[in-house]
């Protein structure tokens, strides 16, 4: 069963500012997994449309975890402090390019981009995301002193095209659900187009669901 992304990106803190509808991760955009195990020493692995993500721990003690990124017999390892538990997700262009978004704990949302090189490699792209929560600041801190970014990825678009979702909601600064979407350009190396909350909520790629409004009781 798919959990609504509204969980981690547009509650309000009152029920007269959620909007009608709401994003959903749907089945045919990516994988949603546990990055957990009940037992620490047994690898997590999720796997979709070519790309493989396997968590280990090497020390069943420790919260720390090995992360490998796998494509063919190209793999991409990493090393994550306290990576105890998270509950992840994946999705994956047709050119082989994919991101995933971390949900660590109940505040917060890290979302990687990743490219294919034109020799087959893995490499972590660390521009196009702060690009977009860079942009992002910029626009929530006319709501918000110092707001924080939970940012996530939705879906492709197409082979070049990676939609995200950045909100501030849970940042423990920001009382404000503040939300933007961001269409990012892996070719052009450019934020393509910025969305408002609406506009993403109304963009026809997005999946979404019903809000039931809770009236005060």
């Amino acid at each position: 069963m798919m959990l609504p992304l509204t969980v981690w990106l547009l509650f309000a803190t009152t029920h007269a500012t959620l909007p009608q509808r709401s994003i959903d991760w749907c089945a045919q955009d990516g994988a949603y997994f546990y990055a957990m195990n009940d037992d620490p020493a047994q690898p997590v692995q999720v796997e979709r449309d070519g790309v493989a993500i396997r968590i280990e721990h090497p020390d069943s003690k420790s919260a720390d975890a090995t992360v490998s990124f796998s494509k063919g017999n190209r793999v991409l390892l990493q090393k994550q402090k306290d990576f105890e538990a998270a509950l992840g997700w994946l999705t994956v262009s047709p050119s082989g390019a994919f991101a995933t978004t971390w949900k660590m704990n109940a505040s917060s949302a890290e979302t990687q981009l990743f490219r294919v090189t034109s020799s087959g490699g893995i490499i972590e792209d660390k521009e196009l995301i702060p690009l977009a929560e860079k942009t992002f600041n910029i626009d929530a801190k006319r709501i918000c002193k110092t707001p924080g970014a939970n940012t996530t990825a939705i879906k492709w678009i197409d082979d070049d095209h990676l939609l995200l979702s950045i909100n501030a909601w849970s940042s423990g600064f920001c009382y404000s659900n503040f939300t933007e979407g961001f269409i990012l350009s892996l070719s052009k190396r450019e934020i393509d187009r910025k969305l408002s909350e609406r506009e993403l909520i109304n963009l026809p790629a997005v999946c979404t669901w019903n809000l039931v409004p809770v009236g005060p009781h």
